[in-house]
């Protein structure tokens, strides 16, 4: 696999150098005081910064102590998971690497009381001896009672590594812990835990804070490891559901799913670190509508649960469940990054209300036209999506492409249902269409618009485009004007559609409105804001840059000639 190219100024030091860090020595330890900071009953040992171990402060030690930990750059795991209903302390390494055996030991002594502790380890090299041997030393030195469990719920490869189903083992043992538990029954009840959990995980990218990418721009690594190691296969990027459908048939094809499920499954969605909440939320609406959804019984998250600091990828973990194991996930914490588990719901859709449509009260009629030119605005509109929305990230939200193409779409699906053959019925419907559909300040005075062009049409008692069209254009931009703010010389799109809208008045047809328009979008470059999307950014950003809804107005008008 070709990996990407990176510009020569970046190839040295860390692939991300833009990070909110004082010291990349001392990077775990501020993140563990930030936790402590601002997470009540919670404290942590002395021993900083070899030995960093984050533990309950109302803890009596009267219970089964569950301690779990590894390296850091999973957070909130493992310190973000400590508290009443699940774990009672957790060592961190450094980013990626296993904590000592003194820092598990100092964990272990620190909280383990009468009842013992288990040790909840995920399938690495590292966590499995260092846990392992300060086990052993907390029994021999301290006479201390002391248990393990090694989770191994990732499928995708043979190494079958512990990775986000372990938190299921922490919220069941914790929950069961915290109802008094021996550290026998602990031990039990998490082995089935992790014989019953499945995970799987794809990611767009590797760990890009730390390695410069391997992963090519149109493929995603299937499987791939929460330290970014590689995947088990690279396949073309695909959709959410794509994805979700990738994950979910890894998972159910490995022998840890074969067994019957007549109770269903918990599934816990999670977030690798780097995919905005929007995508997180498609990835859950993709899974309760495949065809697994009637098997899913409860959700956990969309959340960051286990993340690989700011890995752009996603991770769904199984369990299947009994009634027991029910109640136990869904038993409260005081962990505040532990979403409740639920029961999936389909969404409730109640009836909108009436008058909404704007074309109800109207009867679609023809003109051809009419129909030509609508057509090859919004065609050109959908066209240009990405050269405006380029343009608009210069000086703007990115977004004026896609929301003139999201719009002309919309407009073209509707396109039948117009009352074409009447400008007033037409401009009417037009405009209440925008208001709908279109978002932003430009949808509403876009619709806005429209309907000053519907009342002037009927001021002007005109039954036909060729009679009132032009003035009832010039007509909708005051009204347009009037309640936006801006006018001609302020940067924005009137600065194309009132030139525009001179020369139809003026008689020169198309051709001279696009020529008026194109002059107008062009002459925006040199425009001092004083309205509209470029008011708020810097010289530096709007110089010889065009106003992108001018640019808009400009091609709408390019192929009418």
């Amino acid at each position: 696999m070709a990996e990407t190219k990176r510009p020569a100024d970046e190839t040295a030091g860390p692939a991300n150098p833009k990070r909110f860090v004082n010291d990349s020595a001392s990077v775990v330890q501020d993140c563990l005081d930030g936790l402590l900071w601002s997470t009540p009953n919670l404290g942590r040992l002395d021993t900083y910064p070899d030995i960093k171990v984050v533990f309950r402060t109302d803890w009596a030690k009267d219970k089964v102590a569950i301690i779990s930990g590894g390296g850091a750059g999973h957070e909130p795991m493992h310190g973000g998971f400590v508290g009443q209903g699940m774990l009672t302390a957790a060592i961190s390494g450094e980013t990626f690497a296993s904590p000592s055996i003194d820092a598990v030991l100092s964990a272990i002594v620190h909280v383990t009381g009468p009842k013992g502790c288990l040790l909840v380890i995920k399938n690495y090299t590292g966590d499995r001896l260092n846990f392992s041997m300060a086990a052993e030393q907390a029994r021999a030195q301290f006479g201390l009672k002391v248990d393990i469990v090694i989770t191994k719920d990732d499928v995708a490869t043979v190494a079958e590594r512990g990775i986000a189903g372990t938190l299921f083992v922490h919220k069941v043992v914790g929950a069961l812990a915290e109802g008094g538990c021996s550290l026998e029954e602990a031990k039990i009840v998490a082995t089935q835990v992790i014989d019953s959990t499945a995970s799987m995980g794809v990611s767009f990218s590797s760990v890009g804070r730390l390695t410069s990418e391997r992963i090519h721009r149109q493929k995603m690594e299937v499987g791939l490891g929460i330290h970014g190691e590689p995947g088990a296969r690279i396949e073309d990027i695909g959709t959410s559901a794509k994805v979700v459908e990738a994950i979910m048939e890894g998972i159910m094809a490995g022998d840890r799913m074969k067994a019957e499920a007549p109770e269903g499954y918990a599934c816990l969605i999670n977030n690798l670190g780097g995919v905005p909440p929007q995508e997180m939320c498609i990835v859950t609406a993709d899974l309760m509508k495949s065809k697994w959804a009637s098997s899913i019984k409860l959700l956990i998250g969309p959340a960051s649960l286990c993340t690989s600091l700011d890995m752009n990828g996603v991770s769904l973990s199984l369990l299947r469940l009994d009634s027991k194991l029910k109640e136990l996930l869904t038993q409260p914490t005081a962990v505040v990054p532990w979403p409740a588990a639920v029961v999936p719901q389909a969404p409730k859709v109640f009836a909108g209300i009436s008058g909404l449509d704007p074309l109800e009260k109207y009867t679609p009629s023809e003109d051809k036209e009419v129909s030509a030119v609508l057509v090859k605005i919004c065609k050109q509109l959908i066209a240009a999506k990405t050269l405006l929305d380029d343009l608009d990230a210069k000086v703007g939200d990115a977004d004026c492409g896609s929301t003139m193409a999201a719009a002309a779409t919309k407009v073209l699906e509707m396109k039948d249902k117009l009352p074409m053959a009447d400008p007033q019925a037409f401009c009417q419907c037009l405009g209440a269409i925008l208001s709908r559909v279109m978002g932003g300040s430009s949808g509403v005075l876009l619709a806005i618009m429209w309907s000053g062009m519907a009342t002037s049409f009927k001021k002007q008692g005109a039954k036909t485009w060729s009679d009132a069209g032009p003035r009832a254009f010039k007509d909708g931009l005051e009204a347009m004007m009037l309640a936006g703010g801006a006018s001609p010389g302020s940067r924005t799109m009137l600065d194309a559609l009132v030139p525009a809208a001179d020369a139809l008045v003026a008689g020169t047809g198309f051709a001279g409105a696009k020529k008026a328009a194109e002059e107008g979008a062009e002459a925006t470059k040199t425009m001092t804001p004083k309205a509209g999307r470029s008011e708020n950014v810097p010289e530096s950003a709007w110089r010889s840059v065009e106003d992108p809804g001018a640019r808009a107005v400009a091609i709408s008008f390019a192929d009418l000639a």
